[in-house]
């Protein structure tokens, strides 16, 4: 007898489609940041854009720990696996770029210019990131496992403290060792527990709290971001995207199950129309597209930049020409790996 195919948990690929989206705006929209002209109305725009771009990097780590801890599996079927599905896409893009950039945007063609295309420049980092929190997640399992939510709430309230410290610039202290309950494996566990935490208020209120956590946390970004007021070297590490994506997720989270038990209701008949139309299928395809589209989006984002010298397209109107080139790299990356994961043999690459 087929084993039933497991149902496909829609708001967690929402979640993963605006976290894609959320990077791809932020890449698009920091070119067209004028530096010469700070607090001009194209300048805050730009800036906010990219002030709001910053989810994405929080929420697909919260995504991934939501769904890969408190699992039983054993070491070696969960790294062959999930370093299978990470390291050969990018493996195979990081070639392609790197050709990309020697021939095209005149990198070093030496061995050291090959190494910082694929340790250090740009936005490999994250890949990196997500690798080295693959290899402590079964540590991090074993923990939950054991200790549960009443563990899971002490490591992040810690992990909450070295982040408001870093926020108002004394963290590290000296002679307290925190750093292993610091950086993005915070996310990672976050994730797992605004997913299973059985919260006492009701559905409409976590989704009310979600969207004006999210709402008031990114207002108060993109303000101190556009009048200069602070900067973060380490953004990630402080407490305002813990907040942005905390509330974004909660919101979707809660839209979907108070929407699943108001069924009747006009807001859950809404709900249900999205996921089965067109827009829920898209949603989806993202989603599922999203570590390929992560992938590969730069490569319109240099033909871009390749061709201003010409056409001059970063200095015109970003209210047009963000959407135009944040529309366009969506369109590309996401057609790209969808026909990839069509293609036998090319499927194990394209990420998706």
């Amino acid at each position: 007898m087929a084993t039933a195919k497991k149902e496909r948990i829609f708001y967690f690929d929402a979640i993963r489609a605006f976290a894609i989206l959320f990077v791809l705006l932020i890449h698009v929209s920091k070119w067209f940041v004028p530096k010469e002209v700070p607090h001009s109305l194209y300048w805050v725009f730009s800036s906010s854009l990219a002030s709001l771009g910053n989810m994405g990097v929080p929420l697909f780590l919260m995504i991934s720990g939501a769904l890969l801890l408190n699992r039983k599996y054993d070491l070696k079927s969960f790294f062959k696996k999930r370093f299978t599905r990470i390291f050969i896409p990018f493996i195979f893009w990081i070639i392609i770029i790197a050709i990309f950039k020697i021939r095209y945007l005149n990198y070093d063609p030496t061995l050291d210019g090959i190494t910082q295309i694929v340790f250090f420049k740009g936005f490999v980092w994250f890949v990196w990131t997500i690798i080295g929190l693959y290899m402590f997640a079964p540590i991090i399992n074993s923990f939950i496992r054991e200790h549960s939510f009443k563990g899971v709430e002490y490591f992040l309230a810690i992990w909450l403290i070295t982040m408001i410290m870093e926020t108002i610039g004394i963290y590290p202290v000296k002679n307290i060792e925190l750093r292993y309950f610091s950086g993005f494996l915070g996310y990672f566990v976050l994730g797992w527990y605004l997913s299973n935490k059985q919260f006492k208020l009701s559905d409409k209120s976590m989704m009310l709290i979600g969207a004006i956590t999210f709402l008031v946390s990114t207002a108060v970004v993109i303000y101190l971001i556009n009048m200069q007021i602070k900067t973060w070297e380490n953004f990630y590490l402080t407490i305002f995207p813990v907040l942005q994506a905390t509330g974004f997720y909660l919101m979707l989270e809660y839209i979907e199950k108070y929407s699943n038990k108001s069924n009747g209701s006009l807001t859950g008949r809404f709900y249900s129309f999205i996921k089965s139309s067109r827009i829920g299928k898209m949603i989806t395809s993202i989603s599922l597209c999203s570590y390929g589209m992560y992938l590969t989006h730069y490569f319109l984002i240099w033909c871009v930049k390749l061709k201003d010298y010409q056409f001059h397209i970063l200095s015109r109107n970003p209210f047009i020409w963000i959407p135009i080139v944040f529309g366009a790299t969506v369109l590309f990356s996401w057609c790209l790996i969808w026909v990839f994961s069509k293609i036998p043999y090319l499927k194990e690459v394209s990420g998706a």
